[in-house]
């Protein structure tokens, strides 16, 4: 299809159209007027249609001549994300690119950092050389150490200042590998505080002041020990009362060990063993041993040889020394009034007696706070039956009642009608409202069917063209009537003041169908037949025919 050159109107120097005329290359359209207020030519590849500087008209031009960043969104307070997006020429190619292809660009580009801080807080900074660093070696003493590598030798070491000084294989040696022998003496007396896992003497060690052990065992492995002291103190520090025995445990190997001391539970010293050990605290469990002694003091009774008391006591009226056993009756007690015997008649006060684990008999009704049961009918009539009186069901009309064993059944004749029964009721009201009645036959009915204007129609029947006397149908409205009324179905005529209104001074015509129908003569036309005694086309033609020969002979003189 070829271009084609619109139209326009030729005005003359009055503004007033003379004629049309093709438009020319110079011609425009305001943009007022729907147009571009230039004339546009097609542009060059990859230009957009734009606004000119003077926002008179619209011209092509390229897109970075289009995109005016200045006036864009302020994005300046947003924080960039990897997935936001930018304009970008790849080769004279416009298009949008992401700013995770700016980061994998650079992170996967070697650069040479001028004049920058890198924080080491918040960054790592990996594979330096020594050689790129100022100073690449730490010098201890009068020995350098480069970073990376390492000396078992330090020389030049005036003095060494720390708080601990750990020595790994727990030796001090020569420059021989030997061990370094302090032969004279060590003071440390202003040392202070001395902490050590372990210090081992093989000499001689003397200690002028208070030695103090703070351990949870003290191990002294000597033959013999001396002891100048007149006093040993065991379980320093204990305050209050006092709990767990104290003692001297003596270790006897496979055997029991021996226990010297204090049993803290019983309150008396005690000799004897059990496998107890020096690092066992709290209350020991002991077998009472055997003491070889002397002993001295105010021991008094016959312990080993007696078989009676010394002095003989009385024990609920029974004598007893201790040589037989004896026997306490109930009548021996002192305060027999306020213990329950089985023999005896008492009254229980205060008492709880569990009627699931006792037997309870010959208790009055007179001893009960309740003694009766109270039963009452539907018109709230009560009465009260004591406990081991009888109470009698009686049966009523249609309703009997019959024991065996401990049940009772209420049955009912044929004179009561229930759920499941069959039965035929007689004088009996039902209310609609309140049961539902189903399969009730038109038989079973008084009436069983509904007439209407003369139609009689059964119960469940029906009739789809039933032929309704309306002779009464008085006030029966017309908008429920549908279909058509022969004549055969019509025992009369139908008045006219019954029809419908017609148009008013209309004439009523039968069409071809038979059907009356009003028509377009009006009722003046027809008046203007009154008197017409034959034909009217005929008398016309008669007519016709004079006034044309009076016409002929006028003509002809």
């Amino acid at each position: 299809m070829a271009n084609k050159t619109p139209i326009r109107a030729v005005f003359n120097d009055s503004n007033v159209a003379t004629g049309l005329a093709e438009f020319q290359s110079g011609d425009t359209v305001g943009l007022t007027h729907g147009g571009l207020g230039a004339s546009l030519s097609i542009g060059s590849a990859g230009q957009v249609l734009k606004v000119n500087s003077g926002a008179s008209a619209l011209e092509f031009g390229f897109v970075e001549a289009v995109v005016n960043i200045d006036n864009a969104t302020n994005l300046e307070s947003v924080t960039l994300a990897t997935g936001d997006k930018f304009l970008i020429s790849d080769g004279g190619t416009e298009g949008r690119a992401t700013l995770a292809q700016v980061d994998t660009l650079f992170s996967a580009t070697s650069k040479t950092l001028s004049n920058k801080t890198i924080s080491g807080s918040s960054n790592t900074l990996s594979n330096i050389g020594n050689s790129s660093l100022s100073n690449s070696a730490v010098t201890v003493g009068s020995t350098a150490i480069s970073l990376g590598a390492s000396s078992t030798t330090l020389a030049g070491l005036t003095s060494v200042t720390s708080g601990t000084v750990n020595i790994a294989d727990r030796h001090i040696k020569t420059t021989d590998s030997t061990n370094l022998v302090l032969n004279e003496a060590i003071d440390i007396s202003s040392a202070g505080a001395i902490t050590a896992g372990s210090i081992n003497l093989s000499g001689n060690a003397v200690i002028s002041g208070n030695l103090t052990v703070s351990g949870s065992t003290t191990s002294v492995e000597t033959t013999n020990s001396t002891i100048s002291d007149k006093l040993i103190e065991l379980a320093t520090g204990t305050s209050g009362t006092p709990s767990g025995d104290s003692g001297i445990i003596i270790e006897r190997g496979s055997s029991n060990n021996a226990f010297i001391g204090f049993d803290e539970s019983a309150d008396k010293f005690i000799v004897g063993t059990g496998t107890f050990t020096g690092s066992t605290t709290g209350d020991l469990t002991i077998s009472t041993g055997t003491l070889v002694a002397n002993l001295q003091g105010n021991v008094t009774g016959n312990a080993d040889t007696a078989t009676t008391l010394a002095n003989a006591r009385t024990i609920a009226g029974q004598s007893f020394d201790g040589s037989a056993a004896i026997t306490i009756a109930s009548t021996d007690l002192s305060n027999t009034s306020a213990i329950a015997l089985l023999t005896s008649s008492q009254t229980l006060t205060n008492k709880t007696i569990s009627g699931s684990n006792n037997t309870l008999s010959n208790i009055g009704n007179s001893s009960l706070s309740n003694s009766t049961v109270t039963i009452a009918d539907d018109s709230s009539t009560a009465v009260s039956v004591p406990l081991g009186s009888g109470f009698t069901i009686l049966g009523g009309s249609g309703i009997t009642t019959s024991l065996n064993g401990s049940e009772m059944t209420i049955a009912t004749d044929g004179a009561v009608v229930t759920e499941t029964s069959t039965d035929t009721l007689t004088n009996k009201t039902i209310s609609g409202s309140n049961n539902t009645l189903s399969n009730i036959a038109n038989s079973s009915l008084t009436n069983s069917s509904v007439n209407f204007g003369g139609i009689t129609l059964a119960l469940g029947a029906s009739d789809t063209t039933p032929a309704f006397d309306l002779t009464d149908a008085t006030d029966y409205p017309t908008s429920s009537l549908s279909g058509t009324i022969t004549n055969a179905q019509l025992a009369g005529s139908i008045a006219f003041s019954k029809m419908v209104n017609l148009t008013n001074a209309r004439a009523l015509v039968s069409d071809g169908s038979g059907d009356v129908s009003v028509s377009d003569v009006t009722a003046t036309e027809i008046g203007h037949l009154d008197g017409v005694s034959s034909a009217i086309q005929t008398q016309l033609d008669n007519k016709a025919a004079k006034s044309f020969a009076i016409a002929q002979a006028v003509a002809l003189g």
